[in-house]
């Protein structure tokens, strides 16, 4: 074990400890390296999860439209026309 890692008991149902060994053996390793692999899977990542807790994504949505609120309508075929119009009357610079 190394300088920077701490050891940690964990108490298992033998059914749990019993599936963990048939999977470790799977995958050809020992049931405490599997253990620790699915509990740093679980964990995820450290500074994901610090900087972005989870959040659904209907709140993520409520978020963006809290955003939304508040700012005059958009039409988006009319800023469309518009631009090809400029485009236009700019004349094509491949042309020139």
């Amino acid at each position: 074990m190394s300088a920077t890692s701490r050891a940690l008991t964990v108490r298992l149902e033998i059914q749990d400890y019993e599936r963990l060994e048939r999977e470790a053996a799977r995958l050809g390793m020992r049931p405490g390296t599997l253990a620790r692999v699915l509990l740093r899977a679980s964990l995820g990542a450290p500074d994901r999860r610090s900087e972005h807790p989870s959040v659904s994504l209907e709140q993520l949505f409520d978020r963006l439209a809290g955003l939304r609120d508040g700012l005059p309508p958009v039409d988006a075929a009319a800023i469309t026309a518009a631009s090809r119009a400029e485009l236009e009357r700019r004349g094509d610079p491949d042309q020139e």
